[in-house]
């Protein structure tokens, strides 16, 4: 089942930062309407399971009058809403009010704004600053996203000193207050800013290799729907042009029938119940002469290496078929046990 629809309203953007996912930035591109965005929620309701509708982008608020249509109809259906945003649009702090106020009449339940040394190259942080606050004063659940760099100089410490207020990290799967929340996490070098030399000056690696060798809890719980209506089975940070991850496109099927596509994926399976690194191993067993770094900064980075590398992806397409007896054992395994009522949470749904 699908519990949370992510939609990537429009890869545009007022500012195009160093490590962005999705290179994104004044283009002038593609984006979902609010009549598209309500239609595929109605099939995802028809799915079974839908809890949550996430905007994200680019900056999804550049697409004001969609998105606040689009809570008003995830409202209605009782739908936990959340839109992450850069904060761009509040320069002054009545105009963050009046904007979060028009947005949570619609029906937001969350607001998401991202803080770090990256997006304040751009945003001055006294906009985040006006929209936390405003969301404050509207009772507005607010986390603030920030991604740690080496030697950055914007910290949640500094972060919670500048907004004048005490910051809780949020924890995955534990209670949580309502609001004042942030999470911190390490950056991932995908975008432009990963083609530089220097790269690595910028990134902060974990200490222990359990950080990337996990199996990817998300896919097909998520779905990610893109500016051009590709539905994508991962959230992280990978390249948005690799075409393992897209498995459809609500232009031409269903989201019925791209789900049930996608679960029978092999692909989807392999990431869901082995992770990249298992597919990692697999390539290394295969072909022992492809190289791989020494260390990553999570699973999203490894997978962005197995699948932005021809070698690699040549590699895994000569000797896949030799997987599937494996894969669909373990996702027989893993249904059965569901089908008795016993958890198996790192199935795909």
């Amino acid at each position: 089942m699908i519990s949370r629809i992510v939609f990537s309203v429009t890869y545009d953007c007022p500012i195009s930062c160093k490590y962005c996912v999705t290179e994104s930035g004044p283009w002038n591109g593609a984006a979902l309407d609010a009549s598209f965005m309500c239609g595929v929620i109605d099939e995802a309701l028809a799915l079974g399971g839908l809890a949550s509708v996430v905007f994200t982008g680019g900056e999804p608020l550049l697409k004001m009058t969609d998105v606040k249509q689009t809570l008003g109809y995830a409202r209605r259906h009782r739908l936990w809403t959340r839109i992450v945003t850069n904060s761009f649009w509040a320069g002054s702090a009545e105009v963050a009010l009046e904007t979060l106020s028009d947005l949570k009449q619609a029906g937001l339940c969350e607001i998401n704004l991202s803080c770090d040394d990256l997006h304040q190259e751009h945003i001055p942080m006294e906009r985040v600053r006006n929209a936390f606050h405003a969301a404050g004063k509207l009772e507005l659940p607010a986390l603030i996203a920030h991604k740690q760099v080496k030697n950055g100089e914007i910290t949640p410490e500094s972060i919670a000193r500048f907004l004048g207020v005490e910051l809780t990290e949020f924890k995955e799967g534990e209670h949580n207050p309502k609001t004042n929340l942030y999470s911190s996490s390490l950056t991932v070098p995908v975008g432009h800013g990963a083609k530089a030399c220097d790269a690595d000056d910028d990134i902060i690696y974990p200490s222990s290799e359990s950080a990337w060798s996990a199996p990817c809890s998300s896919i097909l719980s998520s779905i990610i729907i893109s500016p051009m209506r590709e539905v994508r089975i991962c959230c992280g940070m990978i390249d948005q042009r690799v075409p393992e991850l897209s498995v459809g496109s609500l232009d031409h099927q269903t989201l019925a029938d791209i789900v049930c596509q996608a679960n029978t994926d092999l692909m989807a399976n392999w990431l869901a119940l082995e992770g990249p690194v298992g597919i990692m191993n697999f390539v290394r067993e295969k072909e022992p002469q492809i190289g791989f770094r020494k260390q990553y900064v999570n699973h999203c980075h490894l997978c962005n290496d197995i699948f932005t590398r021809d070698e690699v992806r040549d590699a895994v397409r000569r000797h896949a078929r030799e997987k599937v007896p494996a894969i669909t054992l373990q996702r027989g395994l893993l249904e059965a046990l569901r089908f008795k009522g016993e958890p198996a949470q790192s199935a795909p749904s």
